[in-house]
């Protein structure tokens, strides 16, 4: 364990894999410049249809192995699916190539929805929100929102091509994201505040999450991780001191502290409400480049990596890796506690959607 010190140290790169992984449409957002939406109180203009659905799967192959079981799509619509989360149907949804926002039931039964008006272009991030729908980030510098029924809503919340990266439910009844250099606010009929948070040391904010303390925690490439309250306050802490490099997925743990990855050091960081930080090394358990997190199901953490495994932390720091032989898990992205009790992860290179069973993780063919 690091405590994080006064002192600041420079940041480690990560391998470029990592920065890819990590960022996803972070590295698209940079290279196109600088956001200059900056409005306040605006409503940006919905472009409202009804998804095309292109039908029930008929079937899906399941594969077991161990404590993992994946479903993969016969009719191959699944492309490189990339976040996941329980929707509030008692699903999962999740995001993939092909403009699609994919729906899997607990059993494995999957439908892809698609926007033919153009709106969700590569879709990416996912959440589940308070009004009942789901929110996603598309690359064209829109935000969509997607009821269980299929509906499809877009809003612009970028004039200038910038793509939206990091996306959560606001304990405020909101969705906030991330954008280079600024944190957003948007209402769910489309009314869109955007908070600069370059004065507060801002840089490339990634991944951003609802906090334990009533406001809003996100992550930031340059080694930081920072707070913004409802109204726009922002705070940031100095992680590189713990041995943070590109901090990346974060998510409130069941201890009532921030849990976040850190790519380039291969190490996960939890984050106190009141700014302390540690940093607990996953190298020793196999872990290599961690990416998405969750709380999972059993009250520990959850998380992706690049080295086809899926790993788990306590709350006292104890890692442990799990990788299942013959499963077909290739690089799993999105990680999230489905309504099953289990742990449910998309695997972006083996063009499947997948989940753990934490109660029998002592059967997985190999453990860290």
């Amino acid at each position: 364990m690091s405590t994080l010190a006064t002192s600041h140290r420079g940041l480690r790169l990560p391998h470029k894999r990592a920065l890819a992984v990590l960022t996803g449409t972070v590295v698209v957002a940079l290279s196109i410049g600088a956001v200059v939406w900056a409005s306040v109180g605006s409503t940006a203009a919905p472009v409202r249809h009804t998804a095309t659905h292109e039908g029930s799967l008929p079937a899906t192959v399941r594969t077991d192995a161990g404590a993992f079981t994946m479903f993969s799509d016969t009719r191959h619509r699944v492309v490189r699916p990339r976040d996941i989360v329980a929707g509030p149907d008692g699903n999962l949804w999740f995001t993939a190539e092909k403009n699609a926002v994919g729906r899997i039931t607990p059993t494995g039964d999957i439908d892809m929805f698609t926007d033919p008006a153009g709106g969700l272009d590569r879709p990416d991030r996912i959440v589940a929100a308070r009004d009942g729908a789901l929110w996603v980030t598309a690359i064209n510098g829109r935000l969509g929102r997607v009821t269980t029924s299929g509906q499809v809503t877009t809003f612009a919340v970028a004039d200038d091509g910038t793509s939206p990266v990091g996306l959560a439910a606001g304990p405020d009844g909101n969705v906030w994201y991330t954008l280079n250099g600024q944190i957003g606010r948007i209402t769910p009929t489309g009314q869109v505040t955007t908070f600069d948070g370059k004065a507060a040391g801002v840089e490339l904010p990634a991944h951003i999450t609802a906090g334990p303390d009533g406001n809003l925690w996100f992550t930031d490439l340059n080694g930081r991780i920072a707070r913004i309250t409802p109204d726009g306050q922002i705070a940031t802490f100095d992680a590189t001191g713990a041995d943070v490099s590109f901090p990346g997925g974060i998510v409130t743990g069941a201890d009532g502290n921030l849990w976040f990855t850190s790519p380039g050091s291969n190490r996960i960081g939890r984050i106190t409400p009141d700014g302390r930080i540690d940093s607990f090394d996953g190298a020793p358990a196999g872990l290599e480049e961690p990416s998405a997190i969750t709380a999972g199901p059993d009250g520990n953490l959850w998380f992706t990596t690049s080295n086809d495994r899926i790993g788990r932390i306590t709350l006292d720091g104890r890692i442990t890796t799990y990788k299942a032989t013959g499963a077909m898990v290739r690089t799993p992205f999105g990680v999230t506690s489905g309504p099953d009790g289990n742990v449910w992860f998309t695997s972006l290179n083996g063009d499947g959607i997948g989940y753990l069973r934490p109660a029998a993780v002592a059967v997985v063919t190999e453990a860290g």
